[in-house]
């Protein structure tokens, strides 16, 4: 993957920045790009900045076909949870449904719970609508992730491989598709819940941080996906998303950074100063053999 500064691209790069809006080389491109569509998720319209994020739902919301899945699948489903250690039996567990359309053979499920100390237990599954393996994806145990934390397995990478049809993910990866869509889906499915800004300059705390931004190698052959996802009142994760020409996800990054504090200062009034009377000027006396003989006061009369 070659980065380059959005400043200044090169002629054989493209720089598509935020969803709706692309940011291209002055140069001729060399070859089209169509502007990124991304009309699968909501997009608040509200405040200030305007938020990209996918749909959820709780289990009383969902589709009455999804919600006869789920029930006739709930003995597999707590089945090969527990196998990955998490204790169903205990009370507290809630689930919600994360809409994902371009996995449209799956139903995506969000499980979380806390114990009595406070510590969350969190896990996604993939429950297939037309028969087949759940697939389980865990985050959290008692707070506590696993020793590769679920953005950054490999084996989540597969899996996503998986459960995402090839030529969806061929498509969506690259500069004609929902390349935001995908990527925010896939973070959906290690536990995190993006609400991508989409110009996070119009916050003075988010003034550093990069909108939605796709990068296209120089080949052309490796897509970057990079989007903040604002996690706290003073932090964000950058998420930086890798994928190879089949829109298979080869790398994953999701960095967490601090908000850049505004810088302001106060300007006190300047004190008045006086300003200190001249002394008055020396008086010479000029003495009077010095001094001109001055002119009569009466003219002579002339004889």
């Amino acid at each position: 993957m070659i980065r380059f500064s959005s400043l200044a691209p090169p002629a054989a790069l493209f720089f598509l920045a935020a969803t709706f809006s692309i940011a291209q080389s002055t140069a001729p491109p060399a070859q089209s790009v169509s502007k990124p569509e991304e009309t699968t998720a909501s997009l608040s319209t509200e405040g200030t900045p305007e938020y990209f994020a996918l749909e959820h739902r709780s289990a009383e919301q969902m589709d009455p076909a999804d919600a006869e899945l789920i029930r006739k699948q709930k003995r597999n489903l707590l089945a090969e949870a527990e196998f990955y250690g998490y204790d169903m039996s205990a009370a507290g567990w809630n689930y919600e449904q994360t809409v994902c359309p371009l996995v449209p053979d799956y139903v995506m499920l969000r499980y979380s719970n806390k114990d009595a100390a406070g510590a969350e237990s969190l896990f996604t599954a993939w429950v297939p609508r037309n028969g087949g393996r759940i697939r389980i994806v865990p985050v959290l145990h008692h707070g506590a992730t696993r020793f590769k934390p679920a953005p950054i397995d490999p084996r989540n990478f597969q899996l996503f491989s998986q459960i995402v049809p090839a030529d969806t993910a061929a498509k969506n990866s690259g500069p004609e598709g929902k390349w935001l869509s995908l990527s925010v889906c896939y973070a959906e499915m290690t536990g995190a819940r993006p609400q991508v800004p989409k110009d996070p300059s119009q916050n003075v705390h988010m003034i550093k941080a990069p909108p939605p931004t796709l990068r296209i190698s120089v080949t052309g052959k490796n897509h970057e996906v990079s989007f903040v996802d604002p996690i706290s009142p003073t932090d964000y994760r950058l998420w930086d998303i890798s994928y190879n020409e089949s829109g298979q996800i080869v790398s994953v990054s999701d960095d967490q950074h601090a908000f850049g504090e505004p810088v302001v200062k106060t300007i006190p009034e300047p004190t008045p100063k006086l300003m200190p009377q001249p002394p008055a000027p020396p008086v010479q006396e000029i003495p009077s053999s010095q001094q001109a003989t001055p002119y009569p006061k009466t003219r002579p009369q002339p004889q």
